[in-house]
């Protein structure tokens, strides 16, 4: 496979992995902002500290403003992460890997750039039709997810799709795990109460698994457990790195290179600290600690990987 293509294929779905993750945290935060009677003491932040790069003084002002931060996520064309602008990057990969991407992910992903593209919607954002777009949006997620399993060869494209996703769907996990957890300055045993840690299990689609695997008391650890240690948890920290190292597996399964074994053994120290964290003893300050040297050491082995297979420099 030439490395333009197979960089397509990566940037494909790290593009549309991005987009669902900040579609589900959008939703959410705008689901809950209705609810006046709880007290929301961050609004829109998380959301807009991961997915743009604005100001801390810009992102206090407008942290509460829905109609603002609607528009800006949703199809501004300034903000380079906007749904519009993550779209249309997605398309151009796609177009350039037509040859490796079944007809039906083409059209699914095309009609989403029509309809991001629609003059009309700004305006639409600014009225009760706002819900509707939000929620066409996230279906057409979960369909283009659902086309991407269903009808994608399981070739080398495959591989480098997947790898894309999932470092992709990890940083956010990790992302928004410490937007809800720096606040509380990571504290295991504190008394944030289900209300609080909604918002984050809602946004990685895992508040119903939540509730179904863990009694209602002492939250704080159990979704530390949830978020990074839990193997059935699809957006978990552990989960995601697994599924890296598999299709990484299947790319080096037939190559000597040494650059493929420096990689894999990088790799490896990477998923080992996360798979040997004794989550029963950690700490507050080794909480902020795995999280942030997960998150450094998956950006450089990002980095790496990219230099390796897609000519980077």
């Amino acid at each position: 496979m030439l490395s333009r293509v197979a960089d397509g294929m990566f940037w494909l779905n790290r593009y549309m992995e991005r987009t669902d993750g900040m579609l589900l945290t959008l939703n959410t935060s705008y689901i809950l902002s209705f609810d006046k009677e709880i007290n929301d003491s961050q609004g829109y932040k998380p959301l807009l500290e991961y997915y743009t790069s604005l100001s801390n003084a810009k992102i206090h002002s407008i942290q509460y403003d829905t109609p603002y931060v609607l528009k800006y996520i949703i199809c501004d064309n300034q903000n380079e992460n906007s749904v519009k602008n993550l779209v249309v990057k997605a398309r151009e990969n796609a177009r350039g890997s037509q040859d490796k991407i079944t007809k039906e992910l083409w059209e699914h992903i095309n009609s989403m750039y029509h309809f991001v593209n629609s003059p009309d919607l700004p305006k639409k954002l600014e009225t009760s039709d706002a819900l509707n777009v939000i929620t066409k949006l996230n279906k057409d997620l979960l369909l283009y997810n659902g086309i991407l399993q269903v009808t994608m060869p399981r070739g080398l494209g495959w591989c480098f799709s997947s790898i894309g996703k999932h470092i992709e769907r990890c940083l956010q996990t990790i992302s928004m795990t410490q937007a809800y957890f720096a606040p509380i300055n990571y504290n295991l045993e504190g008394e944030e109460d289900l209300i609080y840690w909604r918002r984050l299990l809602l946004s990685l689609s895992g508040y119903e698994l939540y509730l179904k695997s863990y009694s209602n008391i002492s939250h704080n650890r159990k979704v530390v457990h949830q978020v990074i240690f839990n193997m059935d948890f699809a957006h978990s920290v552990i989960y995601t790195l697994d599924f890296i190292n598999t299709y990484l597996d299947c790319l080096f399964k037939n190559t000597d290179l040494s650059e493929a074994r420096t990689l894999m053994n990088q790799f490896g120290r990477l998923k080992s600290y996360i798979a040997f964290t004794d989550y029963q003893h950690l700490t507050n300050q080794e909480l902020e600690d795995v999280l942030r040297n997960t998150k450094n050491q998956l950006i450089q082995f990002s980095t790496d990987f990219s230099k390796l297979f897609f000519s980077y420099t």
